[in-house]
């Protein structure tokens, strides 16, 4: 799951997956800003299959907070 969540965060910020640890925090590289992380979330329900509400983004602070929300909700 890590590694797909990763891939998916990196691809949408056209960075390379190493740039991407499970410790980045939302917004730490410049590429992450409010645009690309709404087309983020979007890729996430898409990938998943899953309903992210505005009340779960409060919560997300770096990447390994979206795995586990991920992972989660696809219990």
């Amino acid at each position: 799951m890590e590694k797909k969540v990763i891939a998916l965060i990196a691809s949408v910020l056209k960075v390379s997956v190493e740039e991407v640890t499970l410790d980045t925090e939302i917004g730490e590289l410049d590429e992450w800003d409010s645009l690309h992380n709404m087309e983020i979330i979007t890729e996430l329900e898409k990938t998943f299959n899953v309903k992210i509400t505005s009340d779960m983004l409060v919560d997300l602070e770096d990447v390994s907070d979206i795995v586990s929300l991920i992972e989660e909700l696809t219990k």
